[in-house]
């Protein structure tokens, strides 16, 4: 009510609110729109006022006069995901694919939330979520002691409990891709905010913190075998304004942490945890993935599948290994390829089941 009275240029006493570890609480009041700016055009009513949904009385302030508009319809109460999330889901599948009919189709519900149930009928979707360490996302501070289960909607404590919950919920929420939308799912945003504590690694270009906090995630996607995408690169980010939108920073690359064209990763922010080894593809269903980001050790188990005869390969970045890296495997052949950064493994048939290490070299052992 109070958003639709200050766009219509009525000035409004509004409670300002904080985020604590018991939630978001009232901290005050503060009065907007003094200037009685409108969001409107000249000559031209607020479209929710025009619809009959609230007014002014004779002082003019504002009276809401249908509180439950937006919540029934034609009498009957309102699901959002039901009545409108998935019909329009539904419908713009159909209008991409009458332009191309092998057209897969992203989709994502509410954030932090399971994906939409699209109908057993539905085809060739995959489940986009967006998925965040929430605490860290809100407050701004680093805690390695406490997190979120946006699955189950409960406050999580411990270190180590932490840990395995994200890799649950990510895991939870893949299921739910295959189950409610009938196909892959990849993880469409996930990341952290570099503005900890005010910016205090923009002071001391310490970014630990941001590693710690970056690897963790990463970790889960890694424990949950899901795909991702890391949220996000702004060209234009700056110390100052972040990534230019709602107060946000969650570029892995700022001007201001240096830029030079030679050095590709000047610049680059959290980059011990980011640009980490993984899995490109898989010669068939992958079903274990970690990676040590103090010691540089990436283990992948894998089982393979007997009609496919190209190699599984797996991104080996140099910035993690600059004097070269060991490779120990249960079976099997690899070749590295130094141009592409990958190495290319190639399993024994005899064998259900192959696992991968990878461990740097240190520079005496380079040969």
């Amino acid at each position: 009510m109070q958003s639709f009275a200050l766009g219509d240029g009525i000035e409004q006493e509004v409670g300002v609110w904080g985020m604590g570890l018991g939630g978001a609480r009232q901290q005050g009041h503060r009065l907007l729109n003094t200037g009685h700016v409108r969001t409107w055009k000249d000559g031209r009513p607020c479209i929710w006022r025009e619809h009959g949904v609230w007014t002014v009385d004779g002082e003019g302030k504002p009276q809401l006069l249908v509180p439950d508009y937006f919540s029934r319809v034609h009498g009957r109460e309102v699901d959002f995901e039901r009545d409108y999330l998935v019909p329009f889901i539904r419908r713009y599948a159909d209008a991409v694919r009458s332009v191309d009919p092998n057209a897969l189709i992203f989709a994502e519900g509410e954030p932090q939330a399971l994906p939409p149930q699209v109908g057993e009928e539905c085809s060739g979707f995959v489940s986009a979520p967006h998925w965040y360490d929430v605490v860290q996302l809100l407050l701004k501070r680093s805690s390695p002691w406490l997190g979120y289960d946006a699955v189950r909607n409960r406050i999580v404590l411990g270190a180590r409990t932490v840990r395995r919950s994200f890799a649950l919920q990510l895991a939870a929420i893949r299921s739910a891709g295959t189950e409610r939308l009938h196909g892959p799912t990849v993880i469409g945003e996930i990341g952290i905010t570099f503005d900890l504590r005010g910016g205090w690694a923009f002071k001391t270009g310490d970014y630990r913190e941001q590693e710690a906090l970056m690897d963790r995630s990463l970790c889960a996607v890694e424990g949950s075998l899901c795909s991702a995408t890391i949220w996000n690169y702004t060209a234009s980010n700056t110390n100052e304004r972040g990534d230019g939108w709602n107060g946000e920073d969650l570029s892995i690359w700022s001007a201001d942490q240096g830029r030079d064209p030679r050095v590709l990763d000047k610049g680059g922010r959290a980059l011990r945890a980011i640009v980490r080894p993984y899995p490109i593809a898989t010669a068939g269903e992958p079903l274990q993935l970690s990676y040590d980001m103090r010691h540089k050790v990436m283990r992948f188990t894998f089982r393979h599948d007997p009609s496919v005869t190209l190699p599984t390969e797996i991104f080996v970045p140099p910035f993690q290994y600059p004097f070269g890296y060991s490779v120990w495997m249960t079976d099997g052949t690899f070749l590295k390829d130094d141009v592409r950064h990958v190495l290319k493994y190639r399993h024994t048939l005899g064998v259900p089941t192959h696992t991968i290490i990878i461990r740097p070299k240190q520079a005496s052992t380079r040969h």
